[in-house]
């Protein structure tokens, strides 16, 4: 992943208060589990705050690569 979580997050999301609305938008877009595990890693840098591992795991299942029926 070359781009920042900067490039990818909004900048209302860039403080440890938005952990939910982050991982909400995250599970949102079209992007595969490991990248969105990239930019949450690199956002929770960014602003400071420790991410549990159910968290993490949480965004990396709703990748485009884990959807099933599709």
């Amino acid at each position: 992943m070359s781009k920042s979580a900067t490039d990818i997050i909004p900048e209302e999301f860039m403080n440890p208060e938005n952990v939910a609305e982050v991982i909400a938008f995250l599970q949102g877009i079209p992007v595969n589990g490991t990248e969105k595990k990239d930019i949450l890693a690199a956002w929770s840098r960014a602003v400071g705050v420790k991410l549990s591992g159910s968290q993490y795991a949480s965004v990396v299942a709703s990748g485009i690569d884990n959807l099933v029926g599709f």
